[in-house]
């Protein structure tokens, strides 16, 4: 295999055959759009790796970088690995302490950023204890510090070293070192650095193109997920470099929306909680309908889900007359307002989706596959294949990944896509892997007959309930998110008697709330939180949509609806938008308590 499996060497293929190709699209503050094509990409790359040599950089050595999705912040990415540096991506939210204690495990002595914020918080944890010597701004900023220089500063820096020096260092480069230093999120513990490795990016990437074929030729991708994570990653850089794709660059979560319009992407990945917003605007708009139009489209969607569940059942397409003209005269029409009308694959993963988001997304066109993945399998595990969807399901193990299911009933994986283990934590490393290779994900679940994987719980999530019952929330969580006008819910009931819950109500899904219980008047999630008419519209919905389809200890017997919306500034959720559990328990404890009968 050697370096040509590298994200490096078909940069520079791509470079060389594709030369005029866009590559990267981005939009400024003036909301103009501009381009780059595969030549000045690599051309960028190999600039910045010049600039990180004469700035010092050693080959292994690693490089902490933090910002918005833009081009920069991929150039520098990949100008590091031209340098054969480590990029150790930062999360903006981080506080300046978290930032000290993985730029310190990483011992990154340059650091890259891109805006006033994220350099004062490098410059203010830059202390002699610290490893950091330089710090690299993408855009030219205010600072007097030596130790800050600019890219634009690096790359002419970069002039005096020889290209036969990037070369060289390109091809020295073998598959197993470490190209990605991805931090984990550290709501269990402080954050560890994954090893992910050049033959790990190259694994997941020929796993995605053998399952999704044509999706995967020169797709376009709307890069808006945090880059520190895996999961986008996974979509910009290794799928945006191993199929040659374009790239759309959104900055703000909040802008997606825009950015899908003129993208018109083909390949999709959103989180549960994106498309579950996606999913609340779209129920809105479809809930002011009235009259004719509302029945053409409750009638559109009926066919649409049909059709989509019996061709996944048979393996075949199913079309048929009445297909074509709900698609001709609704679907279609959806799809384009939402800018997802060339999408030839929609995926989602990262966290448990309910299978009423997948539902709804099946009835207007839109096949969402779900899959699993984890910053320890370098973003990918298991995909749903294409045409052969099992709702509740996370798939079938992509192309060269093993799954098998331990005696505890924890999912266990083992292929070259695995992490190398974790930076400079050789007792946590050991943890990771059994004795045979087979690699703990912390995930409970089970294989059916067809090899389609479940995931019934996390291992650390169990609730043991007082009667010594180990139940998994992730189920019953899916049920009450099912509910109109409910966005999360979060099972409690650690060593009590039975379960309770904590709801948080879906601001954009209050008329839709309003309309299904028959109450006028929510302004905001505050005052439908106070109205007893939701609470009981709740907890009837509860016993239909969660309690009947679950046994009796598994049962929600009260719950607690939370006057305010979870957020990443709020704490309770992580960047990627999944719900930190022990931040929940802390923060909304007084209200937890008075679920249970000795609160």
């Amino acid at each position: 295999m050697g370096q040509k499996s590298t994200l490096l060497f078909l940069m520079r293929k791509w470079a060389s055959e594709y030369a005029l190709e866009d590559a990267l699209h981005e939009r400024n503050a003036d909301g103009i759009w501009s381009s780059i094509n595969w030549a000045e990409y690599w051309s960028a790359v190999c600039h910045v790796g010049k600039g990180l040599v004469a700035l010092g950089l050693k080959p292994g050595d690693a490089v902490a970088l933090v910002g918005a999705n833009q081009m920069n912040w991929v150039i520098c990415q990949h100008g590091i690995n031209a340098a054969q540096g480590i990029p150790a991506p930062l999360y903006p939210t981080l506080l300046p302490e978290q930032m000290e204690y993985i730029v310190g495990n990483a011992k990154s002595k340059i650091v890259i950023c891109d805006d006033q914020i994220q350099l004062e918080k490098y410059l203010s944890i830059a202390g002699d204890n610290s490893p950091i010597e330089h710090v690299v701004t993408m855009e030219q900023l205010e600072c007097s510090d030596p130790r800050v220089i600019s890219l634009s500063e690096l790359i002419a820096k970069g002039d005096s070293i020889a290209d036969s020096e990037i070369n060289s260092r390109l091809d020295a480069v073998q598959p197993e070192d470490i190209a990605l230093l991805i931090y984990t999120s550290g709501t269990t513990g402080l954050p560890k650095g994954a090893m992910i490795t050049h033959e790990g990016i190259n694994a997941v990437s020929n796993g995605i193109g053998d399952l999704f074929g044509d999706a995967t030729n020169s797709p376009r991708i709307v890069s808006y997920l945090p880059l520190c994570h895996v999961a986008e990653q996974a979509m910009t850089n290794f799928s945006g470099i191993s199929f040659r794709s374009q790239i759309y660059f959104c900055r703000n979560l909040a802008d997606v929306r825009d950015h899908l319009i003129v993208a018109r992407p083909t390949i999709f990945l959103g989180v549960p909680r994106v498309w579950e917003k996606f999913e609340a605007a779209l129920r809105g708009q479809l809930a002011a309908a009235t009259g004719l139009k509302a029945a053409l489209t409750r009638w559109a969607r009926d066919v649409e889900l049909k059709a989509f569940l019996n061709e996944n059942a048979l393996g075949k397409p199913c079309n048929s007359f009445s297909r074509t003209l709900a698609n001709k005269l609704v679907i279609s029409k959806i799809k384009d307002a939402l800018g997802l009308d060339q999408l030839l694959l929609a995926l989602v993963g990262a966290a448990p989706v309910s299978v009423s988001t997948l539902e709804f997304f099946a009835s207007i066109g839109v096949s969402v596959h779900e899959g699993f993945g984890m910053t320890e399998t370098s973003g990918i595990a298991s995909m749903q294949p294409v045409g052969k969807i099992k709702f509740g399901t996370i798939g079938v193990p992509i192309p060269g990944a093993e799954v098998m299911i331990a005696a505890d009933g924890e999912i266990m994986l083992k292929g070259k896509g695995m992490i190398k283990g974790y930076f400079g934590l050789h007792e946590k490393t050991r943890e990771l892997y059994d004795d045979l290779g087979w690699m703990h994900t912390g995930d409970l679940g089970a294989i059916d007959q067809d090899g389609y994987i479940t995931i019934t719980g996390r291992k650390k999530d169990i609730i043991i309930t007082a009667g010594g019952k180990n139940i998994a929330p992730a189920e019953m969580e899916g049920h009450l998110q099912s509910i109109a006008g409910v966005g999360q819910a979060v099972v409690v009931g650690d060593r009590q008697p039975f379960l309770s819950a904590l709801i948080v109500l879906d601001p954009e899904l209050l008329p839709t709330l309003e309309k299904a219980a028959g109450i006028k008047g929510l302004w905001d999630v505050a005052s439908a939180a106070g109205d007893p008419k939701v609470k009981r519209y709740v907890e009837a919905q509860m016993q239909v949509v969660c309690n009947k389809k679950v046994a009796q200890y598994q049962t929600i017997k009260n719950i607690y609806i939370l006057p305010n919306v979870f957020s990443v500034d709020g704490g309770e959720l992580t960047p990627t938008l999944k719900v930190k559990r022990n931040i929940v328990n802390d923060k909304y404890a007084k209200e937890i308590s008075g679920l249970f009968p000795d609160g």
